[in-house]
This record gives C-alpha cells, structure tokens and sequence, in this order.
C-alpha cells in the first residue's frame, strides 16, 4: 500500500490503492469462510479407536493375514 496523501497521487495511483485495498478485503474474507469451514469439519471424526480396525482379518506383528 502507498502511504502517499491521495491529493499528490494521479488518478493510476488512487485506483492502484483502491485495487489493493479491495482484494485484501476479499482475501480477509475468503480465509474467514475458509477457517470456519475447517472448524466445522473438526466435528467430523474418521479416527479409529484402538480396538477397530480398517480391514476385515486380523494382521500379525509382521503386517502378513493369520
């Protein structure tokens, strides 16, 4: 951002200014949508418990079937 008086900028500077001013609007606001979107996700689990397991036969400590 320019930190120049509007009054001794052209009409390019201000609208640069402008411009810039606005889409640091929509990144603010864009990432707010976005972090309230990931905090309602943390409500969804897909972790396993300890006792539960991905697949449907037991797997030995040598990661083979029994």
């Amino acid at each position: 951002m320019n930190a120049l008086n509007p009054e001794h900028m052209n009409a390019a500077e201000r609208l640069d200014e402008v411009a810039d001013i606005l889409a640091a609007g929509v990144l603010r606001l864009r990432n707010r949508k976005l972090t309230n979107k990931s905090n309602e996700m943390r409500d969804v689990s897909l972790d396993f418990t300890a006792t539960q397991s991905m697949h449907g036969h037991d797997i030995n400590d040598h990661g083979e079937g029994k």
